[in-house]
């Protein structure tokens, strides 16, 4: 046996695939007063793939040369920043659960502690630890066990330990997949469009009407193809908008036909509500489904208690369950429109598990986007199906992922 460097060694272990399945964490400071110490976390943030590191309080305090030395090359590697925000939940990304690594009255031991899987740990400063306000606004709170005389842990390795077991932890569930397969689920919700309903079929074909009935041809539009590929992303931009309650029902529906009448040069806002009405009436009654909804529909019935959990308009939603014959399968449905929130809002989900007379426990989540069906889910606790129709490699945990919907008969 003899050494070689860390690069040689990891080219020689295949982790890549099932490293890239992990969640990746967030990492926070609060008023770190050393140096050193700044730079071995952006350097820890690098090791352990973080989306960020976010030191809480001033960067005027700081020698920032020195903290540059002490990251070395991770400094340019990681995303880390200053912040003088103290609401964590408005740094914090939606989702994430977080974690103090601290010595409190209401702490728990890391190494008993099940940590979640997208998670957000917490450190606090060298001599006063994490600040009581800051620490009051997290969903758990974790101690490292120190059996030696001295009964403190430098920050940076603190935040080691907690990490690397966190990680540990992801692995072992990855790694477990059959034991994970014998829990019993009672209660599986599945989203709707894209995972059941095949909308982007359907909105084609509501396109080529819309088109027909306002000549949009003799408008300089070429096609009706041509036309909806430029309404396609500008309509996924005002969705996320609208999720994040930045815009209303109101405003979606007139922008996202009046943005792409614009395209061709055309500033008719009548036209643009006129294409919206007919979108709206047509897009839910032209029946598409994702190949093998009604098979597994079928198959599923007689075993689960089975729901629906979708974003969207209450009457275009529940039109499509009807004209597509799905209504029966469903012993609940939750539109985001009736609960207030939207995926991937933990309290949908809530709402949702409520409704069903479910817990979170016993329930599976199966929907095709990742941070808005899976990410919620698991913030609620949820076990999740990712439906990964195109198989694209896709960041974030899920419990299972399937590229077919029959696939899930295997599982289940």
């Amino acid at each position: 046996m003899s050494y070689i460097k860390s690069n040689d060694l990891f080219e020689r272990i295949p982790t890549e695939t099932l490293y890239q399945r992990l969640p990746r964490p967030m990492i926070l400071a609060d008023q770190l007063m050393t140096p050193d110490n700044l730079g071995a976390l952006i350097r820890l943030a690098d090791n352990i793939g973080a989306t960020e590191m976010c030191f809480l309080g001033s960067d005027a305090d700081h020698r920032m040369g020195k903290v540059r030395r002490a990251a070395a090359s991770s400094r340019d590697n990681i995303r880390w920043y200053f912040s003088e925000e103290t609401d964590l939940r408005k740094i914090v990304p939606a989702g994430k659960t977080l974690v103090a690594i601290e010595t409190a009255d209401n702490a728990t031991c890391l190494y008993d502690a099940p940590l979640p899987e997208d998670v957000a740990f917490i450190v606090g400063s060298e001599r006063h630890g994490i600040r009581e306000e800051l620490l009051q606004q997290c969903d758990l709170v974790v101690y490292i066990p120190v059996p030696g005389p001295t009964r403190s842990l430098n920050v940076s390795h603190a935040a080691a330990v907690a990490l690397f077991e966190w990680q540990r932890q992801m692995l072992k569930q990855l790694q477990e997949p059959t034991r994970r397969r014998q829990k019993t689920y009672r209660h599986l919700f599945f989203d709707l469009d894209r995972t059941l309903w095949d909308f982007d079929a359907a909105a084609e074909v509501a396109f080529e009407k819309i088109y027909e009935k306002y000549h949009l041809k003799a408008l300089g539009i070429p096609s009706a193809h041509e036309f909806h590929e430029v309404y396609h992303p500008l309509n996924e931009k005002l969705w996320e908008l609208y999720r994040a309650d930045q815009i209303t029902k109101a405003d979606l529906n007139r922008t996202r036909f009046l943005k792409p009448l614009e395209h061709y040069g055309i500033h008719d806002t009548e036209l643009a509500d006129r294409l919206s009405e007919d979108y709206v009436y047509w897009s839910p009654r032209i029946v598409r489904l994702v190949p093998g909804t009604l098979e597994l529909l079928e198959y599923l019935k007689p075993k689960y208690h089975l729901h629906l959990i979708t974003n969207g308009f209450q009457e275009v939603q529940q039109t499509k369950l009807g004209g597509a014959g799905l209504e029966p399968y469903f012993e609940t449905r939750t539109v985001s429109e009736e609960v207030g929130v939207k995926k991937p809002n933990p309290e949908i989900f809530h709402y949702a598990l409520k409704k069903a007379g479910a817990t979170a426990e016993e329930s599976l989540m199966i929907g095709d986007e990742m941070a808005v069906d899976i990410d919620g889910a698991r913030a609620a606790g949820i076990d999740t199906i990712f439906f990964n129709p195109s198989g694209t490699p896709t960041e974030g945990a899920r419990t299972y992922e399937v590229r077919t919907l029959l696939e899930i008969k295997e599982l289940l």
